[in-house]
């Protein structure tokens, strides 16, 4: 019987959802005036400030200091936010909106293979039947049905970068549900956040020095920037904590829902185009889900 723990959980893992299919979208407005790792230090700064101003003094989300602590947060902040987060724009740059949200669609595989590498969860034949169906779609959202793009190596980079953050973001949920033992999810997110705003501060000065001016940034992209902060920043800790609840196979299911809305978004707003590969490799990623989580 499902308790109440699990039904608030499975409650922030829907807004999580809305909040996420919201990121692409809006990830694609501000880049038309920001680079993509300054986008990433200006989110993650603010909204460090944002959830430490949250926590307050609450005794409940103290922190034993140490080398170890301060080494899993720099970790968490690498993986998640740095290559996560920040690289994850750099792909969104080169590639569509709805070929993101497709291969996003993809994560929960990610999370079954890292969860059965790091965690030992065992991989049942539904879960092996369906990544290697999951594959099958991705490959088809990258080569674009195409099996001249497979012969040439005519890949997009973009969509190849946005593949190599889902592993990233696997091994930053999984270290982290590990970190949750210790602290709290407030805790775990608001020091991951400072961590991942000190690796994109020092890479966006590093690599995208003299590339933007405030002054000459849309309004559009301020407002996306904006949303991506508050609401990305609270969606962080709502996921951390359903994760802490539910554990990251069962909470990576809920992410299926995130490619449909952000396609729908970018199809009504953006008006991008929804081609035939789309449909099938979405349909067959889908597919492959459903048959990894079928019990």
């Amino acid at each position: 019987m499902q308790t109440a723990r699990e039904t608030r959980a499975f409650l922030l893992l829907i807004l999580v959802t809305i909040v996420w299919a919201g990121l692409m979208p809006t990830g694609k407005i501000a880049l038309q005036s920001v680079p993509p790792l300054t986008i990433g230090a200006i989110r993650l700064t603010l909204g460090s400030c944002l959830l430490r101003w949250y926590m307050g003094r609450n005794l409940a989300h103290q922190v034993q200091w140490g080398p170890p602590m301060i080494g899993s947060f720099a970790l968490l902040g690498l993986a998640g936010y740095l290559v996560g987060v920040g690289c994850s724009y750099y792909g969104l740059r080169l590639t569509t909106v709805t070929n993101a949200a497709l291969l996003n669609a993809a994560s929960p595989v990610s999370l079954a293979l890292l969860s059965f590498v790091f965690l030992k969860e065992r991989l049942s034949t539904h879960a092996t039947t369906g990544i290697l169906l999951s594959v099958v779609g991705v490959g088809i959202i990258v080569t674009r049905g195409s099996l001249e793009v497979m012969a040439n190596s005519q890949y997009n980079r973009g969509d190849l970068i946005l593949l190599a953050t889902q592993m990233s973001w696997g091994v930053y949920t999984i270290y982290g549900r590990h970190l949750m033992l210790s602290i709290s999810p407030l805790a775990a997110t608001t020091y991951t956040y400072v961590a991942g705003a000190c690796w994109l501060i020092v890479a966006s000065l590093m690599l995208e020095w003299g590339q933007w001016n405030p002054t000459d940034t849309s309004l559009s992209s301020w407002i996306a920037i904006v949303y991506q902060t508050i609401f990305g920043t609270f969606a962080h800790f709502w996921f951390y904590d359903a994760v802490s609840t539910l554990g990251p196979s069962r909470a990576g299911i809920f992410l299926n829902l995130v490619p449909v809305m952000a396609i729908g978004i970018a199809y009504f707003f953006l008006h991008e185009t929804i081609t035939i590969p789309h449909l099938i490799g979405g349909a067959v990623v889908i597919s492959g889900i459903l048959v990894a989580t079928r019990r």
